[in-house]
């Protein structure tokens, strides 16, 4: 039977109508993770063959078009290639960053109106957008009461988004959650637990495509938001997707409104269109104000250790190996600071950074934080940055996987396919819960999931 099954994925690869089929879906999807991954993207239509008569790839493709990206098959198709691992409270310090910074930031902001809206963009199963409504009901029930109150989930995966809307999960998607924690929400079915009524009240869940529909979208509830969380999404999207998608959702937050996105997402563009705010753990981008605020006393962010929210929201994190303390940095003011002021303080980091590769020129830290911020501005060379990190130091898993990405963010799809493999053999024997240096409360079981994606059906 494998030896069938692999015959018959090698026969699609060498259909001629093969590369028109996966160019069509992956312009409806956005999902560029498939551009050098024949062999998967080959074995997600193997799964969709026969459709009824439809035997051939070019039947197949036939048949899509004439459905176009709202037909039943496409909706399947899309299914299949969609990725859905998600969890309950996945990276809690950009959650505490929330709740510390950007939660009571909007609710200032909005106490004349009186309404919050959240977005969690490409939410798969629905965990992050739960896991929303129970922050806020946990830690900010009185200040939030008598507002509106709209946490709307999307995705393009139609079978996600009928399980989040029935918000039953298993043991993985709760793993790492503290039996207090499950107890207050969740309401447990056999080997199932279902969140508890009283946290659904808020969210709500509907279709949308990231890539094809328009942002802001105000006939679907599409804009206007406080708060963005678009996650582990820009991964799999190539470059101009991903500048388009930025554009697209800075358009559709409020003016001072907070877009979270995930640890490998941030690059040159979101300091062209947002204001980073670093806390420790997190960074999270917020939309510059465009109309004045009204008057009140200035509120500067406070320097603060990482949020221990009070139980039972809080999940159990395993414990990781201690890391060195470091010195807080002066916290940046609530609004934002003008333009000059922002290049001024976006040179002097630049400036930081290499008199620190000056100075310790041994440390692969050093160079591994100056790539980031090379990275981060579009200035510079990042890949020799990282490549300098990789020398001093050949097992600096993330440097690894920051180099893999710079090169597929330029098309160099050989030298970052080589570089996503040598950093999961470099965390290979270590715990699932050690924390990963420099990777801001990733875990290395994270990070291993993050790079089996990236390698899931590698050419050659």
């Amino acid at each position: 039977m494998m030896i069938a099954s692999t015959a018959a994925i090698e026969a699609i690869r060498r259909d001629p109508s093969f590369p028109r089929l996966k160019a069509m879906v992956i312009d409806a999807t956005g999902l560029a993770y498939y551009a050098d991954k024949d062999a998967a993207f080959a074995e997600r239509i193997h799964r969709r063959l026969p459709f009824g008569a439809v035997t051939t790839v070019g039947a197949y493709l036939a048949a899509l078009e004439a459905q176009g990206p709202g037909g039943a098959e496409y909706q399947g198709l899309i299914n299949e290639l969609t990725v859905g691992e998600t969890f309950f409270f996945r990276y809690i310090e950009q959650f505490d960053a929330l709740r510390a910074v950007a939660i009571p930031e909007c609710l200032r902001r909005n106490q004349a109106t009186r309404l919050l809206r959240i977005w969690s963009a490409g939410c798969s199963i629905g965990p992050e957008a739960y896991t929303m409504e129970i922050l806020l009901k946990q830690h900010f029930a009185s200040q939030l009461d008598g507002w509106q109150v709209h946490i709307v989930g999307t995705d393009i995966n139609a079978a996600f988004l009928e399980q989040a809307r029935r918000g039953v999960y298993g043991e993985w998607a709760v793993r790492g959650l503290s039996p207090d924690t499950l107890d207050a929400c969740f309401d447990r079915q056999d080997k199932l637990w279902s969140v508890k009524p009283m946290y659904r009240q808020w969210t709500s869940f509907m279709p949308f495509n990231l890539v094809d529909g328009a942002i802001p979208s105000y006939p679907h509830g599409i804009g206007h938001f406080d708060i963005i969380l678009c996650r582990n999404v820009m991964i799999y999207f190539d470059e101009a997707t991903r500048h388009r998608l930025l554009q697209n959702l800075h358009d559709a937050l409020a003016d001072g409104g907070w877009l979270v996105v995930g640890h490998a997402e941030a690059g040159p563009q979101m300091n062209e269109l947002f204001i980073p705010v670093s806390v420790p753990g997190a960074t999270l981008y917020r939309r510059q104000l465009e109309r004045p605020a009204p008057a009140a006393p200035p509120v500067a962010l406070p320097v603060f250790a990482p949020v221990r929210p009070a139980a039972p929201v809080r999940p159990r994190r395993p414990a990781a190996a201690p890391q060195p303390a470091a010195a807080p940095a002066a916290p940046p003011a609530v609004s934002g600071p003008p333009d000059s002021a922002d290049t001024n303080d976006r040179s002097a980091v630049l400036e930081n950074c290499l008199a620190r590769v000056e100075a310790n020129r041994l440390d692969p830290g050093v160079h591994y934080q100056l790539g980031l911020v090379e990275e981060e501005l579009g200035v510079g060379d990042p890949v020799a940055a990282f490549k300098r990190a990789l020398y001093l130091d050949p097992r600096f898993v993330l440097a690894d996987y920051h180099l893999a990405l710079a090169y597929w963010r330029r098309g160099r799809l050989v030298p970052a396919q080589r570089h996503f493999r040598n950093a999961r053999e470099a965390l290979e024997g270590r715990p699932d819960d050690e924390a990963v240096t420099d990777g801001g409360g990733l875990t290395v079981q994270e990070l291993r999931g993050m790079l089996d994606l990236w390698l899931s059906g590698e050419e050659g």
